[in-house]
């Protein structure tokens, strides 16, 4: 395993706070050129200002144009050895029925969450994945969730389907992949402190934030995944989580504001 990045260049994608950011300072302090993708560049500037080996580059990654114009300025430097896909939202209209009409999953959500969370992960790696293949290889490295490997009782429904997918494309992809000499490796963290935690619609108590998976855990975990040279597929999780998801069951003192049923 080589943790010494020195001269080569990462692209992290979801740069502009959260895991993104905390993973673009980690590589950063490695040695890489990095690029942080955002869809703002005010979302990008705290990251860029970190480090002066992080470049920002606005890129909405549901936009195969934007993609393709992002990707470009980052060739004009090299071709990447790693990217690193951290981009995904969540809403908080999650639900398929519920007594409030607002927290029914609208069309709006379902379209707006498969096209970031789903198409967006399709737009870089098949942007990334020829200038690496004719470099050589590359690795990349996929954020999905534990909400796409079993039940999930708060992550809502529109999120929890994009998961599974981007599961399945990671899946189908890497031996595809594997044979251009490009390594596809999946993170999966369970319940982690990023800001898609705003977005729940009853937001955690500060006990339960703080229990969380944190940004730089999840960094640490994304950066050792890009430096091993093989496949991964790490399922990370906060102690009081179990594997596929947190029932309603279980005893915690912040689940009676989950509201995952109706009063």
């Amino acid at each position: 395993m080589n943790q010494d990045w020195t001269d080569r260049i990462v692209i992290v994608t979801g740069g502009g706070g959260g895991m993104g950011q905390a993973a673009a300072r980690r590589f950063a302090a490695a040695g890489a050129k990095t690029f942080v993708f955002g869809r703002t560049l005010e979302s990008l500037q705290e990251a860029a200002a970190s480090s002066p080996h992080i470049v920002p580059v606005i890129c909405d990654v549901a936009d195969p144009d934007s993609v393709t114009n992002a990707l470009a300025e980052v060739l004009s430097h090299g071709v990447p050895d790693a990217l690193i896909h951290t981009a995904g939202i969540n809403t908080p209209d999650r639900f398929m029925a519920h007594e409030d009409p607002a927290r029914i999953a609208s069309h709006q959500a379902w379209q707006r969450v498969m096209d970031i969370n789903v198409i967006g992960v399709a737009n870089m790696i098949q942007a990334v994945a020829k200038p690496m293949a004719e470099n050589g290889g590359g690795r990349i490295v996929v954020v999905s969730s534990t909400a796409g490997h079993g039940f999930d009782s708060f992550a809502g429904v529109p999120y929890t389907a994009s998961k599974w997918a981007v599961h399945g494309l990671l899946f189908t992809a890497r031996p595809q992949l594997a044979a251009h000499g490009i390594v596809i490796s999946e993170y999966a963290p369970g319940e982690a402190y990023t800001p898609l935690v705003e977005k729940r619609p009853v937001r955690p108590t500060a006990e339960h934030c703080e229990a969380m998976i944190q940004s730089d855990d999840c960094a640490e975990t994304l950066f050792y995944m890009a430096s091993q040279p093989h496949s991964m597929s790490v399922i990370q999780l906060p102690v009081y989580q179990p594997f596929g998801g947190m029932p309603p069951q279980i005893t915690a003192p912040w689940l009676a504001g989950l509201e995952i049923r109706p009063k």
